[in-house]
């Protein structure tokens, strides 16, 4: 899904974003990757989790509602609101995302049942790994409305491309110009790599292209 964005990666995506603009599209670089070769593009579903130790007759409701708004291809974002103890994500709700065709989450919190995910090949992007479950300490209050997540503000359908450098969020209004755009100069940043190769200077293949 998506295969038209696999040689795309977040570092050129956000060059072609500031060019445009939007200087603020990569999320804060605590936010890893659980794999060093997860890659994660496509659009956001999102969800906004906040912390809450008070007893809650249905703790995973919202989460649960989530999944009656999941496309294939989909990306879970998940906003914690500052909950850093508790994983909202593990093994199972990731099994469950699977079988609607939903492979990727992002989340600015920590993530639980990591080794599982990680043999499923499920991409997962946190900030760390807990053992606590979410019950008693965060809840999901909305869902498929707009969040902040990693700094950036994320509204739903919004573009996730996600590697190991970072995430990126690329607003769904200039997806399109964006892909145009990282294409053209992935065309041209291989032809520097080309040159820079063969001992070019690195002065001299700027001032050609442009591009380092």
């Amino acid at each position: 899904m998506h295969e038209e964005w696999k040689a795309i990666y977040s570092a050129l995506v956000t060059d072609i974003m500031d060019a445009l603009g939007h200087r603020e599209q990569a999320m804060t670089p605590d936010i890893r990757p659980c794999s060093a070769d997860a890659h994660i593009a496509g659009p956001a579903l999102t969800l906004d989790a906040y912390p809450n130790t008070d007893p809650h007759p249905d703790p995973y409701g919202q989460i649960f509602a989530a999944y009656d708004e999941t496309k294939a291809g989909d990306v879970f974002v998940v906003a914690t609101n500052g909950e850093q103890r508790a994983g909202l994500w593990g093994e199972l709700l990731s099994t469950a995302a699977q079988a609607q065709g939903v492979n990727s989450i992002v989340t600015d919190g920590v993530a639980r049942d990591v080794r599982q995910m990680n043999e499923m090949n499920f991409n997962c992007f946190c900030t760390g790994f807990s053992p606590l479950d979410s019950a008693g300490r965060i809840i999901t209050e909305k869902i498929n409305e707009p969040i902040v997540c990693g700094g950036v503000q994320v509204h739903p359908g919004d573009f996730i491309l996600a590697d190991f450098d970072g995430v990126a969020v690329i607003p769904a209004a200039i997806k399109d110009e964006v892909f145009k755009l990282s294409m053209e100069k992935l065309e041209g940043e291989n032809t520097v790599r080309d040159e820079l190769a063969a001992g070019a200077s690195p002065r001299e293949v700027f001032d050609k292209y442009g591009i380092l």
